[in-house]
């Protein structure tokens, strides 16, 4: 069951603070141990300001809520006094709380309707209580009503309240009920001074033209007065402990006499300024306050708008140093292509020596016959070099394609890599044409390889023919000098043969290495190319928002150059005009130097 829970420790102390029974020194304790939990706690505000809500109200339970209203509303004035500063202190620069607490509804005798809090606490006053409980409810009202205009139309709209105000103002009373009236002048002062007009028959000229025909403004100023000399006004205003003798002496609460000092003052100067400058300020007001909204959106805008050209300034650097990287290794790739096209220049001049020039010297043997094992060998080497010849064939297919794609992709490279495009394309022609001669020789190459097959094999045919015609003539010296020459032309072609067999793997190694270095330079053009838009791309959006940024704080001026034109015609004096209009220049020269970087 709920009544079986133990009860929260807020709860247990104000039941201690509101009964009377309790010692005096033990009350005074625990008011200020409730103010220490409120001060600056808007969470511990709106929890006990809920438990008087009416959807949160617990029958089967005791709340803080219930306790309070039941200390303000108690024949004790000490508990009225206590739960009215505790209150008020639930309120103390909350203004969202003061209008939560306008929703409070208290039931009254069967039969009659319920009536608020605020009400309650004003039908209270006007019954003539004990002077600490009128003290207690009044300041519970000023620090309920000061800067909430909502409370203050609430509080208005009852008519019995101003007359009450007024009639207790203007009295001629003793001292003891002097500071009543000062307090009266207070709440009166409160509401003029955040009166939203929203209520036409009390609205801040007609009340303070009811206070200059009922009560005088220089009256109204003296029992305004009444409050700050009191003699126990001052020392509740040296230290928030509440520090009293006797019962009778809990007068003051410390964080009202804060309040009192601050709004004494403004109050006197709204009760005696006109109509006409009520209105002025109000628009000076409502324009400035227009004014600082939309400069400190603006300067939102402008703040975030930096972060973000400070993230894209170090975005353009760290890719600077990235670009610069691929330069080099740009640099040093085309120096290896260099290096390979000057080793395929080696090459080609080698494998352009004409094969007849070439000083092979072999020492004849002298052979009288060739066997079938070396004719088949030769056979096949015949036609392993048809093989190589068609794979060559091949490759230099493929080498035309491959150039033909480089061509096509490189016309794809933008602007920035222009250079290293152009001296990457010369080398890619020039190895073209190259490439073009080295497949002429070939060509020339495989006539010659078909021309010395065709004619191999004649001298295999005539050797055969030989060896049958040395079987019948033996020791014929003209058949044998025939095959000593036959037999000499055939070491020295397959002498020639293995050559060119050595001159093409090289070649074909050399230029496998060519195309593997090409393919990594096309690779790093094409990251290059890449990041380089992607930059630009991101430059470009960054000044088109600084553009508009910069056109909503040119319509900005000219929205605040004219509201100072309509207060020089209302005779307001414009200050600092020479100061605005610089610093709008100084922050127009900010946004130019941005997009001047931006560009660079």
């Amino acid at each position: 069951r709920s009544s079986d829970l133990p009860r929260p420790a807020i709860v247990v102390l104000l039941m201690s603070m509101v009964n009377e029974r309790q010692p005096f020194v033990l009350r005074c304790a625990v008011l200020y141990c409730f103010q220490c939990f409120l001060y600056k706690n808007q969470k511990g505000q709106g929890e006990i300001v809920a438990t008087l809500l009416p959807s949160t109200i617990d029958a089967n339970s005791v709340s803080a809520g219930q306790l309070l209203c039941g200390g303000l509303f108690s024949t004790d004035s000490l508990s009225n006094w206590c739960a009215a500063v505790a209150l008020a202190h639930a309120l103390q620069e909350n203004s969202t709380q003061k209008e939560q607490l306008l929703r409070v509804q208290l039931a009254t005798s069967i039969g009659n309707p319920p009536v608020s809090l605020l009400q309650q606490c004003t039908n209270i006053l006007s019954q003539g209580s004990k002077i600490q409980t009128r003290v207690g409810l009044l300041m519970l009202l000023c620090t309920w009503l000061s800067n909430c205009p909502i409370a203050v139309a609430h509080f208005l709209h009852n008519p019995r309240n101003v007359p009450f105000l007024t009639g207790q103002i203007s009295e001629n009373l003793g001292e003891e009920e002097q500071l009543v009236q000062g307090l009266c002048a207070l709440l009166l002062g409160i509401s003029i001074y955040y009166n939203d007009n929203s209520l036409e028959n009390n609205t801040k000229e007609k009340l303070k033209q009811l206070i200059e025909k009922r009560i005088g403004k220089e009256n109204f100023t003296e029992k305004l007065g009444f409050i700050t000399k009191h003699e126990l006004y001052s020392k509740a205003a040296q230290k928030p402990q509440p520090n009293f003798s006797v019962p009778d002496h809990m007068i003051f609460d410390h964080e009202f006499t804060k309040l009192v000092k601050e709004l004494e003052v403004v109050i006197t100067k709204a009760i005696y300024k006109s109509s006409e400058e009520d209105k002025k300020e109000e628009e000076v007001k409502k324009t400035l306050e227009q004014h600082d909204n939309i400069m400190s959106h603006y300067k939102s805008v402008i703040r975030e708008q930096d972060l973000q050209i400070e993230e894209l300034k170090q975005e353009v650097t760290t890719l600077k140093c990235q670009n610069e990287q691929f330069q080099t290794t740009v640099s040093q790739q085309l120096i290896q292509i260099q290096q390979h096209k000057d080793q395929y220049n080696l090459l080609k001049i080698q494998l352009g020596k004409d094969p007849q020039h070439n000083n092979v010297c072999s020492d004849t043997t002298q052979m009288n016959g060739f066997q079938s094992e070396e004719l088949n060998r030769l056979r096949e080497e015949i036609k392993e070099l048809k093989k190589q010849k068609e794979v060559f064939e091949g490759q230099l297919a493929e080498k035309d394609g491959l150039i033909e794609n480089m061509k096509a992709v490189q016309l794809d490279v933008s602007k920035s890599t222009l250079s290293t495009e152009s001296s990457v394309d010369l080398e890619r022609t020039e190895l073209r044409r190259e490439l073009e001669v080295f497949r002429a020789q070939m060509q020339t190459q495989s006539l010659e390889i078909n021309r010395l097959q065709t004619e191999r094999q004649d001298l295999l045919r005539k050797i055969e023919t030989t060896a049958v015609s040395s079987n019948h003539e033996s020791g014929g010296h003209a058949a044998a000098a025939k095959n000593t020459e036959l037999e000499e032309r055939l070491t020295h072609l397959l002498q020639e043969t293995k050559s060119l067999k050595e001159q093409v793997k090289a070649l074909s190694e050399g230029k496998t290495a060519l195309e593997q270095q090409l393919d990594s330079s096309n690779s790093s053009v094409a990251i290059l190319t890449n990041e380089n838009t992607r930059l630009q791309q991101e430059v470009s959006d960054s000044k088109k928002e600084q553009d508009d940024l910069l056109v909503l704080l040119a319509d900005q001026d000219q929205k605040i150059l004219s509201l100072k034109n309509k207060l020089k015609e209302l005779g307001e004096p414009v200050e600092d005009e020479d100061d605005l209009e610089s610093g709008d220049q100084g922050e127009d020269e900010d946004d130019d130097d941005d997009d001047s970087e931006d560009k660079d």
